[in-house]
């Protein structure tokens, strides 16, 4: 018997990550160690794009390795889950930020101010580029269940 399809359409699933606002993302340090930690993120024509301090762990973990994977997931109830694993390379993108995403960020979290990042010291962009994504909604257990049967 094939388990039931549960995961979210490419439209769910830019819709989904669009209106969400925190990802845990997860490095690892020299010895593998996993780190995580909750960021502000934005999604932006297919990728997630972070600004963080330079200097602190998950920014290093991220230089080194390349690599980091994100976990952005919501629902209370059971039958209320939905979410995503995101995985993939790291790209630093410096001060800036591609035209389109830190419009979208002052939107999302700041009610379109200026971001005061740019008054802080070392700051950067990162943008995580997605080799591998699972998603689940668990809103659609009845559905899949029914179409299995």
């Amino acid at each position: 018997m094939t388990k039931p399809d549960i995961s979210m359409t490419e439209e769910e699933l830019d819709a989904y990550l669009l209106e969400q606002r925190i990802v845990r993302l997860a490095t690892a340090d020299e010895e593998g160690t996993p780190h995580v930690v909750p960021l502000w993120f934005v999604w932006h024509e297919g990728g997630m794009f972070l600004n963080s301090t330079l200097g602190n762990v998950t920014v290093e973990n991220m230089l080194r390795s390349g690599t980091a994977t994100g976990v952005v997931d919501s629902g209370e109830a059971y039958d209320e889950l939905r979410g995503a694993t995101i995985a993939g390379g790291i790209e630093r993108l410096g001060d800036f930020a591609p035209d389109g995403v830190e419009r979208a960020w002052s939107e999302k979290y700041l009610g379109g101010n200026e971001p005061p990042y740019r008054r802080w010291k070392n700051r950067s962009w990162f943008r995580l580029v997605p080799r591998s994504i699972a998603s689940w909604d668990f809103r659609k257990i009845p559905e899949a269940q029914a179409g299995r049967s």
